[in-house]
């Protein structure tokens, strides 16, 4: 006899929330990962971490921002110990040849950008608010600063138009 009964309560709502919230988790490892392994090492890592972090929060944040920190911790973690690594193969290799095109489509029209872009191109896919991305990943630069030569001024939404996000 199957003793296994459908729980419910809070841990019943996690699930929940984080199998609604399974396509945000999959954004940012598109932005992050390399291969097929990487992607799903890193989409673990992220719901591991969101998940601790909801069971155990205090105060008046919600589980969708604590859900977006999760991301962005874990995908600035993976990214600082792929650098410490030995130099390997980085090349973009997944199992699915229409992801595998998906991907090199994706990598080659976002170029070579810094992981503090990709992550607030991230939030800015999410449609994220600027106030709430001060609060995840610190103040947002000055409008009044002039940019680098080469730089494009307006680079989120830029880029924004350059990708396609589904």
């Amino acid at each position: 006899m199957n003793n296994f009964t459908k729980k419910e309560g809070p841990d019943q709502d996690l699930r929940s929330l984080l199998k609604t919230q399974h396509k945000r988790v999959y954004s940012i490892c598109r932005f992050f990962a390399n291969n097929y392994k990487e992607h799903q090492r890193l989409f673990a890592d992220i719901i591991s971490a969101a998940s601790q972090s909801i069971r155990s929060r205090r105060g008046e944040e919600s589980k969708q921002m604590l859900l977006l920190r999760a991301c962005i911790n874990m995908a600035a973690l993976h990214s600082i110990t792929s650098d410490l690594q030995p130099v390997s193969d980085r090349s973009i290799r997944f199992k699915s040849p229409d992801y595998q095109k998906n991907m090199l489509q994706f990598r080659e029209r976002m170029g070579e950008i810094t992981d503090y872009e990709k992550m607030r191109l991230f939030l800015e896919f999410e449609k994220v608010s600027p106030e709430e991305i001060a609060d995840l990943t610190g103040p947002l630069p000055s409008r009044n600063v002039v940019p680098k030569e080469g730089v494009k001024k307006n680079f989120i939404p830029y880029l924004k138009e350059k990708l396609i996000w589904s």
